[in-house]
C-alpha cells in the first residue's frame, strides 16, 4: 500500500520508532517500509494536493501468465503495466476510482527497493 503524505519524515519517523517497520529503499519523494513481509509506501502528496490518503493498494499475485487476460475477461480496466528487474506489476482502476496493483515476483519476498538502502549497521555487544 502506498499512502500520501504532507510531511513524509514525520511520517516515516512514526513509522519506524513507533510501529518498528524498517526502510527499506529511498527515491526521490517516496521511502519504503517494510513490517513482517508488507511493504508501505509513504509518497509526497503532488503539487497542489492538500489532502494524504491512500495512492495505491497492491496486492501480491502468485501467478502472471495470463493475468492480462483475466482481468480484461472481467473487465476491469487495466491503466498500466510495468517491468521492472525482479518484478511485474498490473495497474487497476478499480471501484470509487481507487487505483489497484497486481505484482508478481519469482521470488515473493524480494522487493527491488530493498537493494538501495544499506543495511544497518551491526549491533556491538558491550564486553562484560
Amino acid at each position: 500500500m502506498e499512502v500520501r503524505v504532507r510531511d513524509r519524515v514525520k511520517a516515516k519517523r512514526f513509522f519506524v520508532e513507533q510501529i518498528g517497520m524498517d526502510v527499506i529503499g529511498e527515491e526521490p519523494g517516496c521511502t519504503f517500509l517494510l513490517i513482517g513481509d508488507q511493504v508501505l509506501g509513504l509518497r509526497d502528496l503532488k503539487e497542489g494536493e492538500t489532502f494524504g490518503g491512500v495512492d495505491h493498494i497492491a496486492f501480491r499475485v502468485s501467478e502472471w501468465t495470463g493475468l492480462r487476460s483475466r482481468v480484461g475477461r472481467a473487465r476491469v480496466v487495466i491503466t498500466g503495466e510495468k517491468e521492472r528487474e525482479d518484478s511485474r506489476s498490473l495497474f487497476l482502476r478499480g471501484p470509487e476510482g481507487l487505483r489497484i496493483e497486481l505484482v508478481w515476483r519469482p521470488d515473493p519476498h524480494s522487493h527491488s527497493f530493498a537493494r538501495s538502502v544499506a543495511p544497518p549497521p551491526p549491533v556491538v555487544e558491550p564486553e562484560e
